[in-house]
């Protein structure tokens, strides 16, 4: 779960408990993760394939960590500065660079380049062929989301509200946007989506924005969620979680209460509907799926934008954001469970526990295998097979 911060962030901590606490009796109590019920004839099981130390993970840091992959390897940063390209069939190391750098998102792969942001606000680029160091690039404040890579541009979103697109072969600066950040924000930003040449940005202020590749000019910006109640917590309208991009349609979601469909061309609602969440979203044929702060997670019909169902048995276990696998909804919780749901209905089908630290990060899939990455930094290749 995010923390939140404000313009300089002290108060975030106030903020980020707030979303576990609720007041009672002039007091307040953590809510605790909903107990898991056994399952007793669980549709799959799952397979440990291969599982290995990547090194010191985000622990309780909010980070933006989470595995990449990409000919045949596994790419994976940790906050001491190293990164580790595995070999994805068996989990051997096939190198392991140290950069320096307190490193806290990513890594992107963008051709032979690898990307990450830093807590110093640095993007730091390796070759992922051989993990030599290929530039490092300091903006303004720090980059806790992936950057994103396409067209021989890296682009990244800084803590303090910029879009700047680098050079991905040299580093250097092509163009920067600034957009105003409110008073209190979580703290966590969302990864840039570049698709034929526009980058569609997400924003603390509730927007969206789409801008040219090339030059940084404004396309078009939509709001998803507009700030209301009395208070500066109230008013929070963060889209943390990374804009979704399915043919000519964009989906996005904020924490503050509302998830949207938007036409690429002009940023026209299709929909919206109520939903506060600040991890990322998947998607099958029928369904747009999320899981919101509370950690129900739902499905919403692509179409129309109404509720299909929500599963409640995961509350307060903070989810990570849901992947889609073999036509099902995939979670990771904060015990280092990963939970089945069935697309159809939600319900829990299987689940498995790779290791023993909370998996924040979204599932990856990888053909027939998922990658898991714990908080603490052992990463797990897993499979589910049949449940007998």
């Amino acid at each position: 779960m995010s923390n939140r911060r404000t313009i300089p962030g002290a108060v975030g901590l106030l903020a980020a408990a707030s979303v576990l606490l609720s007041a009672c009796g002039g007091g307040a109590t953590v809510a605790k993760p909903t107990p898991l019920d056994e399952l007793e004839a669980p549709a799959y099981r799952m397979q440990t394939l291969w599982q290995t130390d990547a090194g010191a993970g985000a622990g309780e840091f909010v980070s933006g960590f989470v595995p990449a992959v990409a000919d045949g390897r596994v790419y994976v940063a940790n906050r001491d500065g190293y990164v580790r390209a595995l070999d994805l069939e068996n989990g051997d190391t096939i190198f392991r660079s140290r950069t320096g750098n307190r490193l806290i998102a990513g890594p992107t792969v963008g051709g032979d380049t690898l990307l990450m942001g830093t807590r110093d606000g640095q993007v730091v680029a390796l070759s992922a062929s051989t993990g030599e160091r290929k530039w490092s690039t300091e903006l303004a404040s720090e980059i806790i989301a992936p950057p994103a890579a396409s067209e021989g541009l890296a682009v990244v979103r800084t803590l303090d509200g910029r879009v700047v697109a680098l050079n991905l072969s040299d580093g250097r600066r092509r163009w920067s946007v600034e957009y105003s950040v409110p008073t209190l924000t979580m703290r966590g930003t969302s990864s840039p989506v570049i698709v034929d040449g526009t980058v569609y940005a997400g924003l603390d202020n509730g927007k969206i924005v789409a801008l040219d590749l090339d030059n940084g000019e404004q396309r078009w910006e939509r709001s998803i969620a507009l700030p209301s109640g009395r208070s500066e917590l109230e008013r929070i309208v963060d889209i943390d979680a990374d804009p979704l991009i399915v043919g000519s349609e964009l989906y996005a979601v904020s924490a503050g209460g509302r998830m949207a469909s938007l036409s690429l061309t002009g940023g026209r609602v299709r929909w919206s509907a109520d939903v506060a969440a600040e991890t990322g979203l998947a998607y099958d044929d029928d369904n747009i799926f999320t899981t919101d702060m509370d950690g129900i997670v739902r499905a919403f019909n692509r179409l129309t934008g109404s509720q299909s169902w929500q599963q409640d048995a995961l509350e307060y276990r903070r989810l990570s954001a849901p992947s889609t696998y073999e036509g099902d909804v995939l979670v990771g919780d904060l015990e280092g469970y990963v939970h089945w749901l069935s697309a159809d209905d939600g319900e829990v089908i299987a689940r498995g526990r790779p290791f023993e630290e909370a998996v924040r990060a979204r599932p990856v899939v990888a053909g027939d295998r998922v990658l898991v990455l714990g908080a603490d930094g052992e990463i797990a290749a897993v499979r589910f097979g049949p449940g007998s």
